[in-house]
């Protein structure tokens, strides 16, 4: 990771005078202090979008959230600034993102069928559907639904970090957002945690072996789409296809769970 522009010390002395004092002089310098980590994130939220984006766009709404996790930071609650403010630092150009809309809808509707007939066909059969029975269930040729996966895999509709498709809006879910306040034991959130754990733990278990192997090494190794690809002696739009179909496959398990519990 990039060095901050302070020191340990620095960093150490900032925050205690902006405990104390909460100042503005402080809190805008250990904003500063920690850019670094802002670029970090960006970067590695669009290491596999091809679609166009303005990255001084992202690393501003990336701002905003580093400037939110310094007031809201509290250190005696035991855990990393760093880790706190990542995460805040990803919601803020997630909902930043989701507020451009740059996603046609027909495209938002056609993710949608492809993430039902996952959800259908796998449930149904208790194993991964094949390209050619998601295809006969959404009743176009395999041809047409490689062709919705590229326009899908090239757009930032279907990173872990989008929202899981919901008809109540008040509810919404990230495919892979189970990280919790860990000083924040809530029973029904750890419950609900650990559920969503255990439903992605064995979908993907499930997986075809390439879309796991991506999956892996994309979200637990952190290698790019185009390190992927070398990996594996893929192409990149190969790679992004199998990225496209396998978080399909957790969102149609999770949005089917939900469905059960609601019922």
């Amino acid at each position: 990771m990039q060095e901050l522009n302070h020191s340990f010390k620095e960093q150490t002395d900032l925050w205690t005078q902006y405990g104390q004092h909460r100042d503005k002089q402080s809190r805008d310098a250990l904003v500063l202090a920690h850019l670094p980590l802002v670029h970090k994130v960006v970067r590695k939220m669009t290491s596999h979008w091809n679609g166009p984006i303005n990255t001084d766009d992202l690393i501003g709404m990336g701002t905003l959230g580093l400037l939110d996790a310094v007031t809201r930071f509290d250190p005696a609650r035991g855990y990393e600034f760093q880790t706190f403010a990542t995460h805040r630092i990803r919601g803020a150009v997630l909902d930043g993102l989701r507020s451009l809309d740059w996603v046609p809808r027909s495209l938002r509707a056609k993710a949608k069928e492809i993430e039902s007939a996952y959800a259908e066909l796998e449930h149904r059969n208790l194993r991964s559907a094949k390209d050619e029975e998601i295809a006969e269930r959404l009743g176009v040729s395999v041809a047409e639904f490689q062709n919705v996966l590229y326009e899908l895999s090239v757009s930032p509709l279907v990173s872990l970090d989008g929202m899981l498709s919901n008809d109540d809006p008040g509810s919404d879910l990230k495919v892979a957002d189970t990280i919790v306040d860990s000083n924040a034991l809530q029973p029904h959130v750890e419950l609900e945690r650990a559920d969503v754990q255990a439903i992605l733990t064995g979908v993907l278990d499930r997986l075809p072996e390439k879309e796991r192997l991506v999956v892996t090494l994309h979200y637990y190794e952190e290698f790019t789409f185009k390190e992927i690809a070398e990996i594996l002696e893929l192409s990149s739009s190969r790679v992004s296809q199998l990225h496209t179909k396998a978080i399909y496959r957790l969102r149609g398990a999770l949005s089917r769970r939900k469905k059960e519990l609601r019922a």
